[in-house]
């Protein structure tokens, strides 16, 4: 993942309907066409003087400049038809990759205007029919139309574009409330509520406020230079089961006949079901005949494990464990597999079961690694001791990579056998962070600890200029935050410019541990947002007296500094 460079990034926004865009008919919404006239009148969306003095054709705008030296220009290609988000299907969504295909190299990223309803399944479907993706393709929507007064769709269509265009992210992500998801990892949670996404078993790959934190480590690198595919062959006749108390095994029978070829079974808690002998025949029968049959949780976090006796995956019937995906991404993974022409029915159920576009976290097993020192870095901490009795420049170059992917596990044994060999641990990765930076985020409070008796700089700024106190700060890590102020770290004034804002964002929220880390990290509570009001105004007329209680009494106080380390 990198910043993008460039005086200009050109993006394509596919625009294919949703309620983004929608108007009001006989009480009712109905897909709105023209969303490029309707950015065009916004600002925020539009600098027409700009446009203008470049010549550009009415369905390509420009935002204002997001930097000095950088502008993000991108085209609207409407669909025709334009779809409620509830009728499309794997067709559709094919289509869609086939567009980003056909435009391929004539610009620097995608965003996909998308429905929510069936948004998650469209991210995750994208996800597995591009492959070898080099650009960022960002999906996005709203849960009120853009054009209404009170709207999530201008900040959510902002946020993706500026994403897309400022930095090189080769996923399928989707934006929505300030944070960038995974494609594969993403359900809809919510109906009414503008935090209509999460990603139960991941965390963002970025989070916006006052600044942008990209979480490095998550995201995946391009896989060399290979060419993007297209895999159009996706397998449509697979489905979704839902396993409930009672189900009988003639509901389950009828429902695995042909022409299915593959279903996703939600199950209960850990994978678990009824254990029926005629539930399992049935089961069973399935999968000898060729039926795939995909195990995922009913449960919004966790994963499918072999804990229990009704485990499916342990009862003999054939079924594969789908571990932590989501029911979506377990979908989208069948009908990619069951797509993939001449391969044997164990050649399948072995792609099943591995991690093919990020969609899940295989468990860790006596070969697998538990901690950093059984890991792939763990193994370079051990190669690197033996390559300090050869050459010191391997080992420096080394180095700080190990000791960031140890601070991020937490390892102290690995960072302590870094720094008994000799090597800094204040040095800076190839993304500008020190060890310090990634602890601090990941709220490893041994680890900041350790780093800074052996003399990290607590002030260093990584190559967004970020501090490990904003990290701390923006992963509402309290105790890591008593360590670094009692350290000497402070925020800059770069860091504060915008934290009215921020403070006014979370008062709003009733996000009362998000307020306290700023306070923590000493910042004034009272300072203004972008419209002049405080967090305790915003809280007041938003009527959250816990935060309003809060806010009072830590106002009422000078920030905590733990005993120095």
């Amino acid at each position: 993942m990198a910043r993008a460079a460039g005086p200009e990034r050109r993006l394509l926004a596919i625009y294919t309907g949703g309620t983004i865009g929608m108007r009001s008919q006989s009480g009712v919404l109905v897909p709105g066409k023209g969303l490029a006239a309707v950015l065009r009148a916004l600002p925020m969306f539009h600098d027409e003087e700009h446009a203008r003095a470049r010549g550009l054709p009415e369905d390509t705008l420009v935002l204002p400049p997001a930097s000095p030296e950088q502008r993000v220009i991108y085209t609207v290609l409407e669909c025709q038809p334009l779809f409620d988000s509830s009728d499309m299907t794997i067709t559709e969504w094919v289509q869609i990759a086939q567009t980003i295909e056909s435009h391929y190299e004539q610009y620097d990223g995608f965003v996909v205007i998308h429905g929510t309803d069936t948004m998650a399944f469209a991210a995750s479907v994208l996800a597995f029919v591009l492959e070898n993706l080099q650009k960022t393709v960002v999906l996005t929507g709203a849960q009120v139309p853009i054009h209404k007064l009170w709207n999530d769709g201008r900040e959510n269509l902002l946020g993706a574009l500026l994403m897309a265009g400022q930095y090189v992210i080769p996923e399928v992500c989707l934006f929505f409330q300030n944070q960038l998801f995974r494609g594969t990892r993403v359900t809809k949670v919510d109906t009414r509520g503008f935090s209509a996404f999460c990603s139960p078993n991941l965390p963002p790959l970025a989070i916006v406020g006052t600044d942008v934190m990209i979480n490095r480590e998550l995201v995946r690198k391009a896989s060399g230079k290979d060419r993007l595919v297209v895999h159009s062959s996706m397998e449509r006749d697979v489905g979704l089961l839902r396993l409930y108390p009672g189900i009988p095994a003639s509901l389950v029978r009828a429902f695995l006949q042909p022409p299915l070829k593959g279903v996703v079974m939600e199950t209960f808690g850990s994978g678990n079901g009824p254990t029926k002998p005629d539930l399992l025949q049935e089961l069973q029968t399935a999968s000898q005949r060729g039926l795939l049959i995909l195990n995922c949780s009913h449960c919004l976090q966790g994963a499918v494990t072999l804990d229990y006796a009704t485990g499916m995956v342990a009862a003999g019937t054939g079924v594969i464990s789908g571990f932590d995906m989501t029911s979506e991404a377990a979908l989208a993974k069948l009908s990619y597999v069951l797509g993939q022409p001449g391969l044997s029915l164990d050649q399948r159920k072995e792609l099943l079961a591995r991690d093919l576009r990020g969609e899940m976290s295989l468990p860790m097993t006596d070969e697998g690694p538990p901690s950093l020192r059984r890991s792939s870095q763990g193994l370079g901490v051990a190669q690197l001791l033996r390559l300090s009795q050869e050459t010191d420049a391997v080992r420096d170059a080394l180095a700080p990579r190990l000791a960031c992917a140890a601070a991020h596990a937490g390892d102290l044994e690995a960072l302590r056998a870094l720094a008994d060999l000799g090597s800094d641990l204040s040095l800076q990765d190839f993304n500008g962070q020190t060890p310090l930076h990634v602890a601090a985020r990941r709220g490893h409070a041994g680890a900041v600890t350790m780093l800074l008796q052996r003399g990290a700089d607590p002030g260093a700024r990584d190559e967004d200029g970020f501090s490990p106190l904003l990290l701390a700060v923006r992963g509402r890590h309290l105790g890591v935050i008593g360590l670094l102020r009692a350290a000497g770290a402070c925020l800059s004034p770069q860091e504060l410019e915008d934290a009215g804002t921020e403070l006014c964002r979370l008062a709003s929220r009733a996000d009362g541990e998000g307020l306290r880390a700023w306070w923590q990290a000493g910042a004034d509570l009272r300072q203004p947002g972008y419209d002049g009001r405080s967090a305790l105004l915003v809280a007041e007329a938003a009527g959250n007296l816990e935060v309003v209680a809060l806010l009072q009494s830590l106002q009422g106080g000078a920030p905590e500094v733990l005993p120095g380390v």
